[in-house]
């Protein structure tokens, strides 16, 4: 390939559709392409961004878990967050005895 040569897109089709380039050759080939100041095809709603930090949030909170427990033939989804108003002594007897599961009030 030569150095610094840029080519038309009719050009770049017909090389992936040569049997004897390698990979490396087709990516050197296309690398005078620079997409650095391309922006997305759509921005996604700022509603959207702000639900998926919240769930990330949640995912990744330390102080928050969510529990499944099964009463009779019913399914319940409980939600627990530390909320740090309670004294450090309950928090651990409470830690203590309480089920696995549960890891705050």
């Amino acid at each position: 390939m030569n150095e610094n040569k840029t080519y038309t897109v009719d050009q770049l089709n017909q090389m992936i559709l040569r049997d004897d380039l390698t990979d490396w050759e087709l990516v050197d080939a296309c690398s005078f392409i620079d997409i650095s100041y391309h922006e997305p095809v759509c921005e996604p709603p700022i509603d959207f961004l702000e639900e998926c930090r919240k769930r990330w949030e949640t995912l990744t909170s330390p102080f928050r878990t969510t529990i499944e427990r099964k009463i009779g033939n019913t399914w319940y989804v409980v939600e627990t967050e530390c909320a740090g108003s309670e004294p450090l002594a309950d928090k651990v007897k409470r830690l203590i005895f309480s089920e696995k599961g549960a890891i705050c009030s």
